[in-house]
């Protein structure tokens, strides 16, 4: 007979649940999840501020919302100073301090700013502001300029000085007249080197012109032309006038009915004998409205082909007699003055004497200058941006006003006196 085992003997022992291996993994996964979301939680940008950056206390409210972008500041010496700042909501709120006042709200926010900036869990360095003061500014604008301009002085031909530019207007009696003249001397005051404004009238000179060119601070040689001449023969006055007196420089044509860029004074420089530059047409050809650009047609090698003359034709070089009859604009067209200078060296045998293109049939077109239109040279790289444009419009040639743009004094009396009297009558 056996006897029963005791209780706490192995054999009696009873058996201990042991886990499964599916669940195990399952507990050892929630606790790798549960530690990824730990360490990976992205943290408010709060928290960041106030744990990582040793900077000085901040309104943490104002973090809450976003970053604070740089404020402008207008400074002088004697005045106050106008500080905009600007959140990403649609609040701005603009404060008026002193310039000691200015000065310390900088510094204290160049504090704040210094280092990086976290935004989320990435690090930005933020730029400091400008220079508050205003000379500082004004010094690197100087700087800016003149580096500017040792550019445009490098780009000329060669590394002298800048050739002396003469500007040829040929100008009729106009409602347009003053306006235009105006217009056309803040242009050319904006040329960089010495410069001639020729300006050329039909008969004799007026005192409206006089007055403009007065007013211009430019240097100008103010001409009266043949009685009734139309604007070539006033313009080959003009051209004349370059022959007698021997003028050197860059010859462009000005016309008051022109708009000119600077870049055209530029690319004038690189001219050797006569040269043709993109041009935009703009208002009226032959009672048909339309805009569209003349240029110089080029190869591949940069040699002149051809002429745009219009939007959709282009005519090639040798066809002189169809290129003739185009209308192309003086405008777009700088010749070296002397070549105009009687028996001088530097004309090349394709461009003609002045005394033989008086005579020529074609005057309006700037390539009765030349006998051959393929020999002009491509300038601007042969590009296709207008330098200049031209308005064609003979309506506005119609307009009547005063030509000197104001009211005569009697006139203005007359009309308070009417005015008054308007008035009285109103009061009873």
């Amino acid at each position: 007979m056996k006897l029963p085992l005791s209780a706490g003997s192995p054999d009696t022992a009873p058996e201990l649940a042991k886990p499964s291996l599916p669940t195990t993994w399952l507990i050892l996964h929630a606790l790798f999840c549960a530690t990824s979301m730990a360490v990976g939680f992205r943290f408010s940008r709060l928290v960041v501020f106030l744990l990582f950056l040793p900077a000085p206390p901040m309104n943490p409210a104002a973090h809450l919302v976003s970053l604070v972008t740089p404020p402008v500041m207008l400074a002088s010496s004697n005045a106050t100073a106008t500080i905009t700042t600007t959140t990403t909501t649609t609040t701005t709120v603009t404060t008026t301090t002193t310039v000691a006042e200015t000065e310390a709200f900088a510094n204290a926010h160049h504090q704040v700013h210094h280092g990086p900036v976290f935004v989320g869990r990435h690090a930005i360095r933020v730029r400091k502001w400008p220079h508050p003061d205003p000379t500082e500014l004004l010094k690197a604008h100087h700087i800016l300029a003149a580096v500017q301009s040792a550019q445009r002085s490098s780009s000329r031909r060669g590394s002298g000085p800048p050739r002396p530019v003469i500007a040829v207007t040929p100008t009729t009696t106009s409602a347009l007249q003053a306006p235009s003249l105006t217009s056309l001397a803040h242009t050319l005051r904006l040329v960089d080197g010495p410069l001639m404004w020729i300006v050329v009238e039909s008969g004799h000179r007026t005192d409206a012109v006089a007055d403009v060119l007065s007013r211009s601070t430019l240097e100008f040689l103010h001409l009266a032309g043949p009685v009734d001449a139309s604007t070539a023969h006033l313009r080959m006055h003009a051209l004349r006038e370059i022959r007698k007196q021997k003028m050197d420089g860059v010859v462009v044509f000005a016309d008051e009915n022109g708009i000119l860029r600077t870049e055209l004074f530029d690319e004038a420089q690189k001219v050797k004998s006569v040269g043709a530059v993109p041009v935009g047409v703009l208002g009226e050809d032959e009672g048909t409205k339309e805009s569209f650009l003349q240029a110089p047609a080029c190869d591949a090698e940069g040699k002149l082909v051809g002429y745009h003359v219009s939007e959709e034709t282009l005519l090639p070089a040798e066809r002189s007699d169809m290129l003739l009859q185009s209308r192309l604009e003086w405008a777009g067209f700088v010749l070296d003055a002397r070549v105009l200078w009687e028996g001088a060296a530097e004309r090349p045998e394709w461009v003609r004497d002045l005394d033989t293109v008086d005579g020529a049939a074609h005057l309006e077109s700037p390539l009765a200058l030349v006998t051959d239109a393929g020999r002009v040279e491509p300038l601007a790289g042969c590009a296709q941006a207008a330098l200049a444009w031209s308005l064609r419009s003979d309506a506005l040639r119609e307009v009547k006003f005063p030509h000197e743009w104001k009211f005569d004094a009697p006139l203005v009396n007359a009309a308070s006196r009417q005015l008054g009297a308007v008035n009285t009558e109103d009061g009873h």
